[in-house]
């Protein structure tokens, strides 16, 4: 199905940035979150903290900033997807960026999104650095490719996931996000919001990547528990795959009501990201390594499908990630177990200080 709009978004020069803070029981790191955005050398048009139902010292922490300009949401817990829902609406600026609480901005954020909507497009995104549950940096920077430019062709045609930053790698162009909001709700599944905004923005224009790092990004569980396979703050990679294709089939029944049935969003998607971590964990968390080594086998041939879709990546990448899942899935448990750990979870490769961005 047809997608974009008839006529080219315009540029957008000088925009308003509205950033809306979603927390939940993130009293330690809010004011870290809101304070990156007040320090911000290209000021923020308005910053609006949604305080999904916390039942810590989140709110007092926020009201604090009160005098900053700091609007303050209350709504009963109901999610991510409802906090975004909420914040949307007070919005007034030409961009939206929806920070988690947990998360940060670096200084130059606003500046670099401010410069790179251009004529057409509808998202921006960049390179966050990882830190720790103490806010220690690590030797990691996510996501490590960007893609930019037309990603909804690949996305309808093939099913394609095009490389991405999470949620707070992310700023809108928000005449495109009141087009498609309000996010469908699940009472199974209340996150996600960031897929739904990820995936439904560029039906509209473009993508531009800022290629520097302009965020911090934190990992909460322990790099120190080696023991199973967990990448980054999520389960195991089946699962991520499970939870995917049932967030795909919501998206695809929401993005053809919002588009009157123009746009229909493929059956099935193939997220490298998603893919690599699922393949890993068949292939490492079976009760024997011949019975990984055959689950592992059934999901190859996806997994290298949605290695090869993905054309923001260097053929050169392409091929060594493709030896490096035939590595995973012929090599002893141990080898194959490092090897898996690497690739699928970038803040386990040690830390050091962030010296530049």
């Amino acid at each position: 199905m047809t997608h974009h709009s008839a006529h080219p978004l315009p540029a957008l020069h000088g925009p308003r940035i509205s950033v809306v803070v979603c927390n939940y029981n993130y009293a330690h790191y809010i004011a870290q979150a809101i304070e990156s955005v007040l320090s911000q050398r290209y000021q923020a048009h308005e910053l609006i903290v949604v305080d999904d139902g916390s039942t810590d010292d989140s709110v007092s922490v926020i009201q604090r900033y009160a005098a900053h300009g700091v609007e303050l949401i209350q709504q009963d817990n109901g999610g991510q997807v409802a906090a975004y829902n909420a914040g949307l609406p007070r919005c007034s600026g030409d961009v939206v960026l929806f920070l988690d609480a947990d998360d940060a901005l670096l200084p130059e954020a606003l500046g670099a999104v401010a410069q790179a909507f251009e004529e057409g497009v509808v998202k921006v995104h960049y390179r966050l650095a990882l830190m720790d549950p103490n806010g220690k940096l690590l030797d990691s920077v996510i996501p490590q490719d960007l893609a930019s430019g037309d990603v909804a062709r690949d996305f309808l045609r093939h099913g394609s996931a095009h490389p991405s930053a999470p949620a707070s790698g992310n700023a809108y162009r928000r005449s495109v996000l009141t087009r498609i909001f309000p996010l469908p709700t699940d009472a199974q599944d209340r996150h996600g919001a960031d897929f739904f905004c990820i995936y439904g923005s560029t039906l509209f224009g473009s993508v531009a990547a800022c290629e520097q790092v302009l965020g911090l990004y934190r990992v909460h569980r322990s790099l120190k528990q080696t023991t199973g396979l967990s990448f980054g703050n999520v389960g195991s990679g089946l699962a991520q795959d499970q939870r995917l294709q049932a967030r795909l089939q919501r998206f695809r029944q929401w993005i053809s009501e919002r588009t009157g049935g123009h746009i229909m969003a493929p059956s099935v998607l193939l997220d490298f990201s998603i893919e690599k971590s699922a393949f890993a964990t068949a292939a490492l968390t079976a009760p024997s390594r011949w019975e990984g080594t055959q689950r592992a086998a059934r999901r190859l041939p996806q997994l290298l499908k949605a290695l090869w879709l993905r054309r923001s990546v260097s053929v050169s990448k392409r091929l060594g990630l493709t030896l490096w899942a035939f590595f995973v899935l012929l090599a002893p448990r141990g080898p194959a177990t490092t090897a898996a750990r690497y690739v699928c979870d970038p803040g386990s490769r040690g830390s050091q200080r962030l010296t530049s961005t």
